[in-house]
Formats: structure tokens, C-alpha cells, sequence
């Protein structure tokens, strides 16, 4: 029983962890919206959200299990989340920089990497707990 209650509160850490994550992405956008550009906030929104939906899907994949089930369905759930990760991640940068005409691709990475370092800061705070 105490693997479920694990998964439970690693689950409600991570989904508190992306809600910070989304609310800054919104917030930044916004203030590029106000202080810049259509642009701008385009780049930024989906930058930020190249990293929160593949992180909120592979959560979905990787902490969906309860401990009950088989450490293999587990594992291979992990596996399975973090393709699925990593290739949306992808098809989002590359439909972004498609699709949408007005887009400065730097600033798009370079929010992409400012929520990467939160997340890894908040994982650092969160596991010296």
C-alpha cells in the first residue's frame, strides 16, 4: 500500500509542479503581450508549451498506474510515455514553426529552456525536502 500512496503524492507533486510552470508561461506571455508583441507572446506561449503537454502526457502515462499493477506494465508504461514525450515535443516546435507566421523561433526556445530550468529547479527543491 505505501507504493500507491507514493505514486499519489508524486503525482500531485508533478501536476503542482506543471500548474506553476503553465501560470508562468501565461504570465510571461501576457507580459510580453503588453510590453511587446503578438509575436512575442506567440513564441513564448508555445515554447512554454512545448514542454508542459508532453510533461503533462507522459505524467499521464508514467504515474497513471497504481503499484498494484506488474513492474513490467509499469516500466513499460514509463517507456512508452517518454516516446510519446519526446515526439510530441517535437511535432509541436515543427508545427509551430510551420504553421505560425508570426514566430520568433529564438524566443520560442528560449522559453522552451526557461520552463526546463524551472522544472529541473523545482525537482532540486523538491527532492531536498
Amino acid at each position: 500500500m505505501a507504493g500507491t500512496e507514493e505514486i499519489l503524492k508524486t503525482r500531485s507533486t508533478a501536476n503542482k509542479m506543471l500548474i506553476v510552470e503553465a501560470a508562468t508561461v501565461i504570465l510571461c506571455g501576457l507580459l510580453f503581450f503588453v510590453f511587446a508583441s503578438l509575436e512575442y507572446t506567440y513564441s513564448v506561449i508555445l515554447g512554454g508549451s512545448a514542454f508542459i503537454v508532453p510533461n503533462l502526457i507522459f505524467i499521464m502515462f508514467s504515474l497513471g498506474t497504481s503499484a498494484a499493477s506488474s513492474s513490467g506494465k509499469t516500466l513499460a508504461l514509463f517507456f512508452v510515455g517518454e516516446a510519446i514525450k519526446i515526439v510530441t515535443t517535437i511535432m509541436i516546435f515543427v508545427v509551430s514553426i510551420l504553421l505560425v507566421e508570426p514566430l520568433n523561433i529564438g524566443l520560442m526556445f528560449v522559453s522552451y529552456g526557461f520552463v526546463l530550468l524551472m522544472n529541473l529547479t523545482g525537482l532540486m527543491v523538491m527532492t531536498n525536502k
